[in-house]
Protein backbone atom coordinates (compact mmCIF):
# COMPACT_ATOMS: atom_id res chain seq x y z
CA UNK A 1 0.00 0.00 0.00
CA UNK A 2 2.82 2.38 0.92
CA UNK A 3 4.58 1.59 -2.34
CA UNK A 4 1.39 2.32 -4.34
CA UNK A 5 0.97 5.69 -2.59
CA UNK A 6 4.61 6.57 -3.31
CA UNK A 7 4.17 5.71 -6.99
CA UNK A 8 0.93 7.68 -7.31
CA UNK A 9 2.46 10.69 -5.56
CA UNK A 10 5.47 10.53 -7.87
CA UNK A 11 3.26 10.39 -10.97
CA UNK A 12 1.12 13.27 -9.72
CA UNK A 13 4.15 15.45 -8.99
CA UNK A 14 5.77 14.63 -12.34
CA UNK A 15 2.60 15.39 -14.32
CA UNK A 16 1.99 18.68 -12.49
CA UNK A 17 5.60 19.83 -12.88
CA UNK A 18 5.71 18.85 -16.53
CA UNK A 19 2.37 20.55 -17.16
CA UNK A 20 3.55 23.81 -15.58
CA UNK A 21 6.88 23.82 -17.41
CA UNK A 22 5.35 22.92 -20.77
CA UNK A 23 2.74 25.70 -20.79
CA UNK A 24 2.92 27.59 -24.11
CA UNK A 25 4.47 30.75 -22.68
CA UNK A 26 6.59 32.57 -25.24
CA UNK A 27 9.19 33.57 -22.64
CA UNK A 28 10.00 29.87 -22.13
CA UNK A 29 10.75 29.53 -25.83
CA UNK A 30 12.65 32.82 -26.05
CA UNK A 31 14.86 32.01 -23.06
CA UNK A 32 15.59 28.45 -24.16
CA UNK A 33 16.02 29.46 -27.81
CA UNK A 34 18.65 32.07 -26.92
CA UNK A 35 20.50 29.59 -24.72
CA UNK A 36 20.30 26.90 -27.40
CA UNK A 37 21.62 29.14 -30.19
CA UNK A 38 24.60 30.22 -28.08
CA UNK A 39 25.44 26.65 -27.11
CA UNK A 40 24.96 25.23 -30.61
CA UNK A 41 26.93 28.11 -32.13
CA UNK A 42 29.84 27.39 -29.79
CA UNK A 43 29.76 23.66 -30.62
CA UNK A 44 29.09 23.82 -34.37
CA UNK A 45 30.36 27.28 -35.36
CA UNK A 46 33.22 25.59 -37.21
CA UNK A 47 31.72 22.61 -38.96
CA UNK A 48 33.54 19.74 -40.64
CA UNK A 49 36.51 20.72 -42.85
CA UNK A 50 36.28 24.41 -43.71
CA UNK A 51 32.57 24.81 -43.02
CA UNK A 52 30.54 26.96 -40.66
CA UNK A 53 27.07 26.98 -39.15
CA UNK A 54 25.09 30.06 -38.12
CA UNK A 55 22.15 29.74 -35.73
CA UNK A 56 19.80 32.72 -35.76
CA UNK A 57 16.33 33.61 -34.50
CA UNK A 58 13.43 32.30 -36.53
CA UNK A 59 10.06 33.84 -37.24
CA UNK A 60 8.50 32.28 -34.13
CA UNK A 61 9.87 32.29 -30.54
CA UNK A 62 10.45 28.52 -30.64
CA UNK A 63 12.05 28.58 -34.09
CA UNK A 64 15.75 28.72 -34.94
CA UNK A 65 17.06 29.31 -38.46
CA UNK A 66 20.20 27.46 -39.56
CA UNK A 67 22.66 28.35 -42.32
CA UNK A 68 25.46 25.95 -43.26
CA UNK A 69 28.17 27.21 -45.58
CA UNK A 70 31.77 26.69 -46.66
CA UNK A 71 34.41 29.41 -46.23
CA UNK A 72 36.08 28.50 -49.53
CA UNK A 73 32.94 29.45 -51.48
CA UNK A 74 32.69 32.94 -50.05
CA UNK A 75 32.54 35.77 -52.57
CA UNK A 76 34.68 38.91 -52.26
CA UNK A 77 31.78 40.75 -50.61
CA UNK A 78 31.63 38.11 -47.85
CA UNK A 79 28.43 36.45 -49.04
CA UNK A 80 28.07 32.79 -50.00
CA UNK A 81 25.42 30.20 -50.78
CA UNK A 82 24.28 28.24 -47.75
CA UNK A 83 22.10 25.24 -47.03
CA UNK A 84 19.25 26.31 -44.77
CA UNK A 85 16.86 24.67 -42.33
CA UNK A 86 14.48 25.68 -39.57
CA UNK A 87 14.23 23.79 -36.30
CA UNK A 88 11.79 23.97 -33.42
CA UNK A 89 13.89 24.30 -30.27
CA UNK A 90 10.88 23.60 -28.05
CA UNK A 91 10.56 20.06 -29.40
CA UNK A 92 14.28 19.58 -30.01
CA UNK A 93 15.64 20.49 -26.60
CA UNK A 94 13.16 22.21 -24.29
CA UNK A 95 10.70 19.31 -23.97
CA UNK A 96 13.46 16.74 -23.20
CA UNK A 97 14.95 19.13 -20.64
CA UNK A 98 11.71 19.77 -18.74
CA UNK A 99 10.83 16.07 -18.87
CA UNK A 100 14.07 15.26 -17.07
CA UNK A 101 13.55 18.10 -14.56
CA UNK A 102 10.01 16.92 -13.80
CA UNK A 103 11.03 13.29 -13.33
CA UNK A 104 14.00 14.08 -11.11
CA UNK A 105 12.19 16.60 -8.89
CA UNK A 106 9.25 14.21 -8.46
CA UNK A 107 11.46 11.26 -7.56
CA UNK A 108 11.23 10.02 -3.94
CA UNK A 109 14.90 10.58 -3.07
CA UNK A 110 16.68 13.10 -0.78
CA UNK A 111 17.14 16.64 -2.12
CA UNK A 112 20.93 16.36 -2.17
CA UNK A 113 20.69 13.40 -4.54
CA UNK A 114 18.04 15.23 -6.59
CA UNK A 115 20.43 18.14 -7.11
CA UNK A 116 23.28 15.85 -8.19
CA UNK A 117 20.94 13.88 -10.47
CA UNK A 118 19.58 17.11 -11.96
CA UNK A 119 23.03 18.47 -12.81
CA UNK A 120 24.30 15.18 -14.23
CA UNK A 121 21.06 14.55 -16.10
CA UNK A 122 20.90 17.99 -17.68
CA UNK A 123 24.48 17.62 -18.91
CA UNK A 124 23.66 14.26 -20.51
CA UNK A 125 20.43 15.57 -22.05
CA UNK A 126 22.29 18.59 -23.46
CA UNK A 127 24.85 16.21 -25.01
CA UNK A 128 22.03 14.10 -26.43
CA UNK A 129 20.39 17.16 -28.00
CA UNK A 130 23.71 18.28 -29.50
CA UNK A 131 24.24 14.80 -30.99
CA UNK A 132 20.77 15.02 -32.53
CA UNK A 133 21.62 18.45 -33.95
CA UNK A 134 24.93 17.16 -35.32
CA UNK A 135 23.18 14.32 -37.15
CA UNK A 136 20.65 16.79 -38.56
CA UNK A 137 23.46 19.04 -39.82
CA UNK A 138 25.24 16.11 -41.47
CA UNK A 139 21.98 15.10 -43.14
CA UNK A 140 21.37 18.67 -44.32
CA UNK A 141 24.77 18.71 -46.00
CA UNK A 142 24.22 15.24 -47.44
CA UNK A 143 20.88 16.17 -49.02
CA UNK A 144 22.28 19.37 -50.50
CA UNK A 145 24.55 17.68 -53.02
CA UNK A 146 25.81 20.98 -54.42
CA UNK A 147 27.79 21.61 -51.22
CA UNK A 148 31.48 20.82 -51.47
CA UNK A 149 31.65 18.61 -48.40
CA UNK A 150 32.71 14.97 -48.84
CA UNK A 151 29.54 12.92 -49.20
CA UNK A 152 28.89 9.60 -47.53
CA UNK A 153 28.69 6.34 -49.46
CA UNK A 154 28.09 2.67 -48.73
CA UNK A 155 27.74 1.67 -45.09
CA UNK A 156 28.47 5.22 -43.90
CA UNK A 157 25.50 6.52 -45.88
CA UNK A 158 23.26 3.77 -44.47
CA UNK A 159 24.36 4.56 -40.92
CA UNK A 160 23.72 8.27 -41.42
CA UNK A 161 20.30 7.56 -42.92
CA UNK A 162 19.43 5.29 -39.99
CA UNK A 163 20.69 7.82 -37.43
CA UNK A 164 18.73 10.62 -39.08
CA UNK A 165 15.53 8.56 -39.19
CA UNK A 166 15.96 7.17 -35.68
CA UNK A 167 17.18 10.34 -33.94
CA UNK A 168 16.67 13.54 -35.91
CA UNK A 169 13.32 12.88 -37.59
CA UNK A 170 11.76 11.33 -34.50
CA UNK A 171 10.76 13.46 -31.53
CA UNK A 172 9.77 10.51 -29.34
CA UNK A 173 13.06 8.58 -29.60
CA UNK A 174 14.96 11.21 -27.62
CA UNK A 175 12.32 11.11 -24.88
CA UNK A 176 13.03 7.39 -24.37
CA UNK A 177 16.69 8.27 -23.91
CA UNK A 178 15.70 10.97 -21.41
CA UNK A 179 13.78 8.42 -19.33
CA UNK A 180 16.83 6.13 -19.43
CA UNK A 181 19.06 9.04 -18.33
CA UNK A 182 16.66 9.81 -15.47
CA UNK A 183 16.83 6.22 -14.22
CA UNK A 184 20.62 6.19 -14.57
CA UNK A 185 21.37 9.40 -12.68
CA UNK A 186 18.58 9.30 -10.09
CA UNK A 187 18.36 5.82 -8.63
CA UNK A 188 20.74 3.34 -7.07
CA UNK A 189 20.38 -0.41 -6.84
CA UNK A 190 19.85 -0.05 -3.10
CA UNK A 191 16.73 2.07 -3.67
CA UNK A 192 14.92 -0.88 -5.21
CA UNK A 193 16.24 -3.55 -2.83
CA UNK A 194 15.21 -1.42 0.15
CA UNK A 195 11.72 -1.09 -1.25
CA UNK A 196 11.54 -4.84 -1.74
CA UNK A 197 12.52 -5.43 1.90
CA UNK A 198 9.94 -2.90 3.09
CA UNK A 199 7.30 -4.66 1.02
Amino acid sequence: MLRSKTLLLFLLKAVVLYGLLSLPFSFYDVAYGNMYRKAAGAVFGKFRDGGFVIFSEGKEPAQTHINVGIYATMRPDGSCDTATADINTRYLGFIPMILLISLVLASPIPWKRKLIALIAGLILVAMLVMIKQWIALLWLCETNTWMQFPHYTGISKKLLTFANTFMSDSASTVLYFVVAIWLLVTFRVGDFTTQERQK
